[in-house]
């Protein structure tokens, strides 16, 4: 999801974290592969509850469950429609999935209600199924994800392209035997997608 469908903001997220007490947040926030109990709640080893707990402690001060929550969604900016279209429109031909390192903050309390899209639509609406890190206890680039995700999807690897902003995820995929594109954040990724679609289409 990030880096693909939203823009990624690893620099305001940690500006936000360091202001409400998270001073080596600098440390603990990756744009693709977090640190400490940051990764933990993505790795689903931690709930939302537990991570703010242990954030408090970390900083050695209280801090609003609502403040936590507002420094994680500004890691990134909402999705662009011309991207959720896009999206839109490959599912009239292919099946569609969101592979994502994340957390309940961003996930449950964001991208899966009405705020996420420009049109009112959670991003259940835009694929057909949401996987994400926490809740199946496995982070990217670790392999496993991406056999449980094949497994459960059913998809066949060898006909599947996944995009990703992340060159350790890129590689992790193709090693899981799926085809691959290395977006850049922030990239309009639409027809170099159309491209490699195209061509493989004419392969058949």
């Amino acid at each position: 999801m990030g880096g693909v469908l939203v823009d990624v903001h690893r620099d305001r997220a940690v500006r936000r974290f360091q202001a409400i007490g998270v001073t080596d947040a600098e440390q603990l926030i990756d744009s693709c592969h977090h640190r400490g109990i940051f990764l933990d709640i993505e790795s689903g080893a931690i709930d939302s509850d537990t991570f703010c707990r242990l954030l408090c402690a970390h900083a050695g001060k209280e801090i609003a469950r609502e403040a936590i929550e507002q420094a994680w969604q500004s890691i990134v900016d909402p999705p662009e429609s011309y991207k959720l279209d896009c999206l839109l429109a490959l599912r009239k031909r292919y099946r569609t999935f969101v592979l994502s390192n994340n957390n309940p903050f961003l996930i449950d309390r964001w991208a899966r209600t009405d705020s996420f899209s420009p049109a009112g639509r959670p991003i259940t609406d835009y694929v057909d199924k949401v996987y994400v890190s926490y809740e199946m206890k496995c982070v990217k680039p670790d392999i496993e994800i991406f056999r449980m995700m094949v497994k459960d999807s059913g998809i066949v690897p060898a006909e599947t392209l996944f995009l990703d902003d992340s060159p350790d995820n890129i590689r992790s995929a193709a090693e899981a035997g799926l085809r691959t594109y290395p977006v850049r954040n922030g990239e309009d990724w639409r027809t170099a997608l159309e491209g490699i679609l195209s061509f493989f289409r004419d392969m058949k």
